[in-house]
């Protein structure tokens, strides 16, 4: 019975440990149009950086999850700019990158998933 316990416990630890990893170290590379787009989400926050053909980047950090008329999204904010990914639910497949500066839309493209941990 006792070995039955540990064993049991011991399951249950490893289990854990693993779904937390995989929640903590959440990562999709996705491809728009010219840009190559990676998303973090982890505990601390959804990080989002954006690299063109160049391989000249952004990070930025503490997006905001979003939800509207049955679309969801994260947006960053950075100075004059809004990087936001957006879907309608239960469409996984169809993501957009759209880019605003001053609120007026600069960039809208779909995002392709090319990598996903």
């Amino acid at each position: 019975m006792n070995h039955l316990k540990r064993l049991f416990l011991t399951t249950f630890i490893t289990t854990a440990c693993i779904v937390s990893t995989a929640i903590q170290a959440k990562a999709d590379n996705y491809r728009a149009g010219k840009f190559t787009i990676t998303i973090n989400d982890h505990k601390n926050g959804v990080t989002y950086i954006g690299c063109d053909q160049k391989r000249q980047c952004i990070k930025l950090q503490d997006g905001t999850k979003w939800r509207d008329q049955g679309y969801r999204g994260i947006t960053w904010e950075n100075g004059d700019y809004a990087y936001s990914v957006s879907w309608l639910e239960g469409l996984n497949n169809q993501m957009y990158l759209n880019i605003y500066n001053k609120n007026k839309r600069i960039l809208r493209e779909k995002m392709i998933l090319i990598q996903s941990s």
